[in-house]
């Protein structure tokens, strides 16, 4: 380039141009913007001069003062938001006027499935509407409409409040559908200085960004709470990659990595097709596979809701699961025999559990229908075991008195189960950095030692630290390891 002045003098130009749009970018970094698109209270019109008596009713309820209120909530920063970056989740407030029902009637299919989880939303009654904790990629948006009860307070308006992490949250008061005059001339400026320094450059030779596709076939394996995640992953590669075939199939980190571990001895061929899911890192004895650091995820001890319990201390959990502790009145719950509901020996969440909250291996397996001692009738504690997530977590969500233990994204969609605070921490990734909470793991991918470039395996490898990808595994629940300024890899992700 020091030989080309035109393409010298243009990657500076194009260069300053993109320094400009960053430091822009800077100032907005992480931003939320509110508009209010409607506040108008419900009447009859032509007015009737009081001559008339309206009863306003909603689901047979008698409705005083009716208004409603329509709010958009937008993104509008040049940073994705994460639900952790809500120090405090977003609250509408209307000036003194309560909630007599509310709904989401605008956003995509991930943020409509995160509120609908949320059974407990909307509260009614409260003079404010607090918003589920939802991330928010760039230009991602909702709309709340809200039926209000009551008159408001003299010159209040609707306002949306919160603290953002790292930004702010402002209300949009532009008028009009188009940008102002200033965006114009300065987004005009910044495309006059683009085209110049753009048709400078093309006079010098100019590599293209090399594809990250790659044909062939690959299994990925192994942890089945990883499983739904990894679908999604590779479901966004395919759709750009569509020479490839990948298939994923999960029932254990274990178990996954003692096949490729197999596999390594006995068809050299295959186990540079396959790729190991695990929750934690794999033990020494598998010095011949290569750890991949993705993210990190926070698990949870969860209990059926008719236990009653929101909370355990360490001491009691291992009691528990030792068979000391076998009604759940002994815990401060309901007279209620415990049905301890596992893992088979093949899961990495297992094996988490038992390195981080048990510090002992779980005990022997007691129960084939996990209510009777049928398999060990001198166990001290009723003991079954699953092997995949969901099919443990059905168990939990279906039997009184159950208790068992999973990633805590995927247990968001079962009604009837609790998660458990331990030794007073929340289980969330939060609590994990700043409180020490226990019951966490890094989810590694394993191949057989380092991949062959340009292959299939070193492919999907790459498309992991993807912004796509990324994006996948922060709704799913897990910090990737590098996002960004964030960089775990020297703490969390060692």
């Amino acid at each position: 380039m020091s030989n080309n002045l035109e393409a010298t003098v243009g990657l500076a130009g194009l260069a300053a141009s993109v320094v400009g749009y960053l430091a822009a970018l800077w100032l907005k970094r992480k931003r939320i913007s509110y508009r209010v698109h409607l506040d108008t209270p419900v009447g009859v019109t032509p007015a009737h001069g009081g001559a008339i008596e309206v009863e306003w009713r909603y689901q047979g309820e008698v409705v005083k003062d009716p208004s409603f209120a329509l709010v958009r909530i937008m993104n509008t920063g040049s940073l994705e938001i994460r639900e952790d970056d809500f120090r405090e989740p977003l609250t509408l407030e209307f000036g003194g006027r309560r909630v007599v029902d509310a709904k989401v009637i605008e956003a995509d299919d991930t943020l409509m499935r995160i509120v609908a989880r949320d059974k407990s939303w909307p509260p009614v009654g409260d003079a404010e509407l607090v918003l589920p904790k939802v991330p928010l990629n760039r230009k991602n948006r909702i709309k709340v409409l809200v039926l209000l009860t009551g008159k408001p307070e003299p010159k209040s308006a609707v306002a949306c409040v919160g603290f953002l992490s790292g930004g702010k949250i402002v209300r949009d008061t532009t008028t009009g559908n188009g940008p102002s005059k200033r965006s114009v001339v300065l987004s005009g400026i910044a495309m006059l200085l683009v085209g110049a320094s753009l048709a400078l450059l093309i006079s010098s030779p100019w590599s293209p960004r090399p594809t990250t596709c790659a044909a062939g076939e690959v299994k990925l394996t192994g942890s089945s709470a990883f499983d739904p995640v990894a679908k999604d992953i590779v479901d966004a590669y395919l759709k750009q990659c569509d020479s490839a075939a990948v298939t994923v199939q999960g029932r254990g980190s274990l178990d996954g990595l003692r096949e490729l571990d197999n596999l390594a001895r006995n068809d050299p061929a295959q186990r540079e097709a396959r790729i190991v899911m695990s929750d934690g890192p794999a033990s020494r004895n598998y010095h011949n596979l290569t750890p991949h650091p993705v993210g990190v995820v926070a698990f949870s001890v969860v209990v059926n809701k008719a236990t009653g319990r929101h909370a355990l201390t360490g001491d009691q959990v291992k009691a528990i699961f030792s068979g000391a502790v076998t009604n759940w009145n002994q815990v401060g719950g309901p007279d209620l025999p415990i049905s301890v509901v596992s893992r088979g020996g093949g899961s990495g969440t297992r094996l988490a559990f038992e390195e981080k909250v048990l510090g002992r291996p779980e005990p022997g397996l007691s129960s084939n229908d996990c209510v009777r001692r049928d398999r060990d009738p001198d166990a001290k504690v009723t003991r079954c075991e699953y092997d995949s997530t969901s099919a443990q977590l059905d168990e939990v969500d279906r039997l009184p008195g159950a208790i068992g233990y999973a990633e805590v994204t995927a247990t968001t969609k079962y009604a009837n189960l609790n998660r458990v605070k331990l030794d007073d921490r929340d289980p969330d990734l939060d609590s994990v950095i700043k409180r020490g909470y226990p019951f966490w793991a890094v989810e590694y991918l394993y191949t057989y030692g380092p991949p062959q470039n340009g292959k299939l395996v070193d492919s999907l490898l790459e498309y992991m630290n993807s912004d796509a990808a990324k994006n996948i595994l922060r709704r799913a629940g897990y910090v990737p390891c590098v996002d960004g300024p964030q960089d775990l890899m020297g703490t969390l992700c060692r």
